[in-house]
């Protein structure tokens, strides 16, 4: 599909205009509403900018988020979330510093802050990459010029200067935010930017937030100089596991054409405007194979017609295929699931002003320039996926530092019975039987090319002394189990020249994989064999024979996660919790966050099949980690409403650790329910796209909406009170059952969250509010009440049948969240005004109790 150029450049102006109006407005209400919010009487009047406004149809208000700046300095996480409604601030959540803080001097520059920094991650100087503020571009300077942003940062009633540093390690590939006191060096925040799953020969996904990400925003021009461009073409067709096809083991691929939604991609998948592409690239993805991970653009299929595109290339699956024969259908699968998340999700308000992912924003909103880089057949590792969000950061001097996001998907290798990756060169040593190998989980991992060499045994065998420095340069040792860590062999041979280690299991014919934590001084390749290939090494090298070798890794018998629907949609999952969250970065860090457990709902929603009910268990991951699709997958339990088979609650979280999928599968749960308490009230459609009014549909766009409207650092309970502030806004008719729900699960009116750094004191609670637990006939009988006017402007009247006698009656008014804010009581008859002086704007229940029947009438005060 393509628009008139000169229709959308008007567009853009139009937009732009409307865009400042707009912001200049929302911040004069917001300006108007500090100054008459009781909270701020007898407080520093805070200093503030938007960051950005989300005009949001479901909501049908403006939310607007917004960062406290003292002078041209932002305030390190001191922001608020506004949301106006008919030109009125209906609410604003903030953590603002109200107090007249002192300001502490700068006593070291930028520079010196960089070095303690990059001393705090342990990476030497030279090896990083830094993003330029101003320009939004990796650059490497070390000196005082380095790229930054600077911060106030709030620290016993001080503000101290700080500089916020995004550093790419490029030589062990991670992603690091880094917040350095500009007063003393210290390490305000370290924060990694990468969200990964590991998936190892253990039995669950372990987290660690401390891998692959190298986000280079540079990668635009290397990508856009390719020689691929044709003329923008209207139709694209694409042989893949079509949603809601979760993954092979759960259908078949199919043909579909023009998949894209016309509003959320107006080019269609495959031009930016400026560019158009014949190969998997577009506006919203760029998708390609990194097996070097090395962060740079690979193969990427070409269209196999010209005109019209079409992306339809082989695909088979068996112990004993590779899955480098799928290159091509692997990133077209990749490249179609991204799309379609971001498409799907654009629906429901994951959209430019809210800093989604596109190259070209089209006016709408956002920086703009930064499509998601998919790097398929990932070169990082195994078992494994990963999802940097990046950022799109609104600087002081209204340009945006921008940072592109990246996924990784990696082959995944479990129960996979025979990992060949010791391959002879000769041909007649070339045809003795493979043999499986193990592999380490430091250094580079061997993938489809590998490295090839000679193989030498050490003048130490057991590789824990020192070696002549360069006695096996350009060589592969073979060293025995004996006496030192495997880490240890590994970075002696390193260091005397080696390019790869083989580490021979003398005691046995059965090999393990080399797991050490924390090695990060060894790049060379590891593997280990059993005993008797390596005494046959042995015997050829001691009679004087040449053994050359290749260590890769085929793949063969592997399953890839770039076919598993479900992962992809959990790894853009992440980008969208992270983008929609406060300033679009960093406030997921704390311990209680519910990252993991967001992306695990949306790849449920998006994978909903019609024949799926309430108690059908749901597993995380089933392909990818080689199980059937009714196993568990990568979770404790699966995903059911049947508390029997899944007896997750609140509670459960103390017991966590801070693990974040351990946490999230906990929040993922209770969300999981809620759809289907919802679908049992509006309809359950498996297609969350095809009718806005199912419950399927209502639920999704209740959890977007959720996201924008929760704090920087959300805990369940705070998580908990955005989906039902988003319920009030959008009419309140669900806040009940919304309840119900949650305190099904622990997280009822009295449930708490405890402290922000502390993942054992949350405290689970069963109630719901008094006003839910009114039987619904007693409320229907009982209509002789009324209140009025309604919406109320500091007062309101009650309304009832007129009776002989003193009779009283009990009035209590109660918050949307179920909290009691008044109570009173007063005779039936009585013609006085109750007094909303004091009450904030909003939604309100009033609850009139006579003789234990209760009556119940929602109250706007204004």
């Amino acid at each position: 599909m393509k628009i008139n150029q000169l229709t959308k450049c008007a567009g853009i102006g139009v937009f732009f205009l409307f865009a400042n109006v707009n912001a200049q407005s929302s911040k004069q209400l917001i300006s108007n509403f500090i100054r008459e919010d009781v909270s701020f009487r007898n407080a520093v009047t805070p200093e503030f900018k938007i960051l950005n406004e989300d005009n949001s149809a479901s909501l049908r208000s403006n939310i607007v988020n917004v960062q406290q700046y003292h002078g041209n300095t932002p305030i390190y996480q001191s922001l608020a979330k506004a949301v106006i409604k008919d030109n009125k601030v209906i609410s604003f959540n903030n953590n603002f510093q109200k107090a007249n803080l002192t300001v502490v001097a700068d006593k070291i520059d930028k520079s010196e802050a960089l070095s303690t920094a990059l001393r705090a991650l342990d990476i030497k100087e030279g090896n990083f990459e830094l993003v330029d503020e101003s320009k939004g571009e990796m650059v490497n300077l070390a000196d005082d010029k380095v790229a930054s942003i600077r911060f106030f940062f709030t620290k016993n009633n001080s503000l101290i200067p700080a500089q916020l540093f995004f550093i790419n390690n490029t030589k062990e590939n991670k992603h690091f935010s880094v917040l350095v006191s500009l007063v003393n060096g210290e390490i305000l925040e370290k924060n990694n930017m990468v969200i990964e799953c590991n998936f190892g020969d253990a039995d669950r996904f372990s987290e660690s937030e401390d891998n692959s990400s190298h986000l280079l925003s540079h990668l635009n021009n290397n990508l856009n100089s390719k020689p691929n461009h044709s003329k923008a073409v209207t139709d694209a067709s694409y042989n893949v596991f079509a949603f809601p096809v979760e993954a092979p083991t759960f259908g078949s691929r199919s043909i579909v054409t023009n998949p894209w939604d016309p509003t959320a991609s107006p080019e269609g998948w495959h031009s930016n405007v400026t560019l158009n592409y014949t190969n998997t690239y577009g506006n919203n993805v760029l998708a390609y194979v990194d097996n070097s991970g090395t962060n740079t653009a690979g193969f990427s299929p070409t269209s196999t017609t010209t005109g019209s595109l079409t992306f339809d290339f082989p695909f088979a699956e068996s112990p004993t295929l590779s899955q480098y024969e799928n290159r091509a259908s692997t990133v077209t699968n990749l490249f179609y699931a991204n799309n379609m998340v971001h498409d799907i999700m654009y629906k429901f308000g994951f959209t430019e002003a809210t800093r989604n992912f596109q190259s070209n924003n089209f006016g709408k909103g956002g920086a703009g320039n930064d499509a998601v880089r998919a790097e398929a057949l990932d070169g990082s590792g195994y078992n494994n996926a990963n999802f940097a969000s990046g950022y799109e950061i609104l600087n002081s001097n209204g340009s945006y530092s921008t940072q592109a996001p990246r996924m990784q998907m990696y082959l995944w290798n479990y129960y996979v019975p025979l990992k060949q990756r010791l391959f002879y060169t000769d041909p007649v040593l070339a045809t003795r039987p493979a043999v499986n190998t193990g592999s380490a989980n430091f250094g580079r991992q061997l993938m489809e090319t590998g490295i090839t060499a000679d193989v030498v045994i050490p003048s130490v065998a057991t590789g824990c002394t020192a070696l002549t420095a360069g006695s096996l340069t350009g060589k592969i040792a073979m060293v025995n189990t004996t006496s030192c860590g495997y880490n240890v062999k590994a970075k002696t041979v390193q260091d005397a020249g080696a390019i790869g280690m083989i580490v021979h299991r003398t005691a046995s014919n059965t090999v393990t994989d080399i797991n050490v934590a924390n090695v990060t001084n060894v790049s060379i390749p590891s593997i280990m064999i059993p005993k008797d290939e390596g005494d046959f090494i042995t015997s050829e090298l001691n009679a004087g024979r040449t053994v050359n070798v290749n260590l890769k890794d085929l793949a063969v018998g592997y399953k890839n996660s770039s076919f598993d629907n479900g992962v992809i949609i959990h790894e853009y999952g992440h980008g969208i919790s992270n983008r929609l969250t406060a300033q679009g970065y960093s406030c997921l860090t704390n311990l209680e966050q519910m990252g993991e457990g967001w992306s695990d709902f949306f790849a449920l929603m998006l994978t909903n099949t019609p024949n799926y009910t309430p108690t059908t268990g749901r597993g995380i991951a089933t392909y990818s980690a080689n199980s059937a699709p009714t196993a568990l997958g990568i979770r404790s339990y699966r995903y059911t409403t049947d508390m029997n088979a899944n007896p997750f609650t609140y509670a459960y979280t103390n017991s966590t650790g801070g693990q974040p999928h351990a946490v999230g599968q906990i929040w993922a749960t209770i969300l999981w329910d809620l759809h289907w308490k919802m679908a049992e009230k509006y309809g359950y459609n498996y297609d969350v796209t095809a009718d806005p009014n199912s419950g399927s549909a209502r639920t999704l766009q209740l959890v977007m909406d959720g996201l924008k409207l929760q704090p920087c650092n959300p805990d369940f309970v705070s998580g908990r009170n955005a989906i039902l502030q988003a319920a009030d806004l959008a009419g309140g008719a669900d806040t009940c059952l919304i309840w119900e729900v949650f305190a099904r699960r622990g997280l009822g009116v009295n449930a708490s969250a405890g402290t922000a750094t502390s993942i054992t004191d949350q405290v689970e609670n069963f109630a719901v509010p008094g006003n839910c637990i009114l039987a619904t006939e007693d409320i229907a009988k009982n209509k002789s009440f009324g209140i009025y006017p309604n919406p109320s402007k500091g007062e309101f009247f009650i309304k009832a049948a007129p009776t002989v006698g003193n009779e009283t009656i009990k009035v209590e008014i109660l918050d949307m969240n179920g909290k009691l804010v008044k109570s009173l009581e007063r005779k039936k008859n009585s013609s006085d005004s109750i007094s909303t002086k004091g009450l904030i704007k909003g939604t309100y229940l009033v609850v009139i109790t006579e003789n234990g029947k209760s009556n119940a009438e929602k109250l706007i005060v204004e």
